[in-house]
C-alpha cells in the first residue's frame, strides 16, 4: 500500500470533523518520518518516504502538537498549493456542498476547450433570462447580440447568469439542451474532480455540488487557460451590445456599450494585501450560502483557497484573506527542490 494512499486515508478519516494539518512527529532522518493527523494522539508507523517537494509545516518538530488553524466563519473550506495540488489546510474539505457560481467556472473551462471564434455573435434569447427575476442577474435582455469574448467576460467579471446561459447554448449550436450539460460533466471526468456534480451551467441549481478541495482544483485548472485568467483578473470590464429597438424587433439601434464590474470585491476594492490575487469566483445560493475560490501568490508561491458557506459577502473574503495569510506564514516552499 502506497504512502500516499495510506496519508490519504488518514485525512479522510479527519475530514468532516473540522480544521486538520498533516504534522510531522518526527523529523526526516534517512527519509523516515512518523506522520499524525492533528486532533488525535496516535501516529503511523515510521515509514520510508522520499523529501516530499511540497511545501513544509513551519515549526512541524518532535511532539509539536498542530495547531487547527485560523478561526472562520465559513462551514467547510481548503487552501491548496497551486504547483502540486497538496492541500495545505482544511475545515471539513471533503464534505460535498453547493456550488452555486462556483459552477460557472466548469461552463467557461467548456467553452474555452471548444475553441471558439470569440468575435461570433450570438443572440440572446427569451429562453436565456430565468424567470425568477432573482436569478436573472443580467444585463443583457432577449435580442442583444453579443460577441463569445464578450459574453465569457460577463459570465465570469460579473458572474451574469443570461450570458452564460447564452454561451451554453451557443455552444450546443441550438441543439438539445443536455448536450452542453453533457460536455460540462466530461470536463468535470477530465480534470479528475470525483465529487463534482454538475446540473446548470449558471449554478442556479443547489445540485451543482462539489468539495471545497475539488473546488480549489477545479479553479487551478480554470486561470492555467488564458482566456479564463484574464478575464478573472478584471476589475472592471466594458460590454459592448447590439441592443434591438423595443418597438421595431430586428432592427438595432446604436451600439451600446455597458461597464461592468468584479463580484471579487477583492480586486477593486482599492485595500493593499499581502498576497497579489490572480483570480477568484463567487457564488451564493440560499442552499450554500456565500462560497468564494480565490488564487493568491505571494513571493512567486501561489496557494488556491476556497470558502463554502460564511456567514456573509464581506465575511467570506475576510475568511479567504485569513486563510491566505495563515498559509504563507505556515507554510515554507524549499526553493531546491
Amino acid at each position: 500500500m502506497s504512502i500516499a494512499f495510506v496519508t490519504a486515508l488518514l485525512i479522510a478519516a479527519q475530514a468532516t470533523s473540522g480544521n486538520y494539518a498533516l504534522a510531522m512527529l518526527h523529523p526526516a532522518v534517512g527519509g523516515t518520518a512518523a506522520y499524525r493527523i492533528a486532533g488525535t494522539s496516535t501516529a503511523t508507523s515510521a515509514i520510508p518516504v522520499p523529501p516530499p517537494p511540497i511545501p513544509q509545516k513551519v515549526g512541524a518538530a518532535l511532539g509539536r502538537v498542530e495547531e487547527l488553524g485560523p478561526e472562520i466563519t465559513a462551514q467547510a473550506a481548503a487552501v491548496i498549493d497551486a504547483a502540486s495540488g497538496v492541500v495545505l489546510f482544511g475545515k471539513r474539505p471533503y464534505a460535498v456542498r453547493p456550488l452555486a457560481s462556483i459552477t460557472k467556472l466548469v461552463s467557461a473551462l467548456t467553452v474555452v476547450r471548444q475553441r471558439p471564434q470569440w468575435d461570433a455573435l450570438v443572440r440572446v434569447e427569451s429562453g436565456d433570462v430565468p424567470a425568477d427575476p432573482v436569478e436573472r442577474h443580467t444585463v443583457f435582455a432577449p435580442g442583444d447580440r453579443v460577441t463569445v469574448g464578450d459574453l465569457l467576460t460577463a459570465a465570469l467579471v460579473r458572474s451574469d447568469n443570461v450570458a452564460v446561459r447564452a454561451l451554453a447554448r451557443s455552444i450546443a449550436q441550438e441543439q438539445h439542451s443536455d448536450m452542453f450539460l453533457a460536455e460540462m460533466q466530461s470536463t468535470v471526468r477530465a480534470l479528475g474532480l470525483p465529487s463534482l456534480r454538475v446540473a446548470d451551467p449558471a449554478g442556479l441549481s443547489p445540485e451543482n455540488r462539489g468539495t471545497a478541495v475539488d473546488a480549489a482544483r477545479l479553479l487551478r485548472a480554470a486561470i492555467r487557460e488564458e482566456e479564463i485568467a484574464e478575464r478573472l483578473q478584471m476589475p472592471r470590464a466594458t460590454i459592448t451590445v447590439q441592443r434591438e429597438k423595443k418597438k421595431t424587433p430586428g432592427v438595432f439601434s446604436a451600439t451600446v456599450r455597458i461597464p461592468i464590474q468584479s463580484t471579487n470585491v477583492l480586486l477593486r476594492d482599492g485595500v493593499s494585501h499581502a498576497f497579489d490575487v490572480r483570480g477568484g469566483k463567487t457564488g451564493y445560493l440560499d442552499e450554500s450560502g456565500y462560497n468564494l475560490a480565490l488564487a493568491v501568490a505571494r513571493d512567486g508561491r501561489e496557494v488556491i483557497v476556497v470558502v463554502f458557506g460564511s456567514a456573509g459577502n464581506e465575511e467570506r473574503f475576510r475568511d479567504a484573506r485569513v486563510l491566505a495569510d495563515w498559509t504563507f506564514k505556515n507554510f515554507v516552499w524549499d526553493s531546491s527542490r
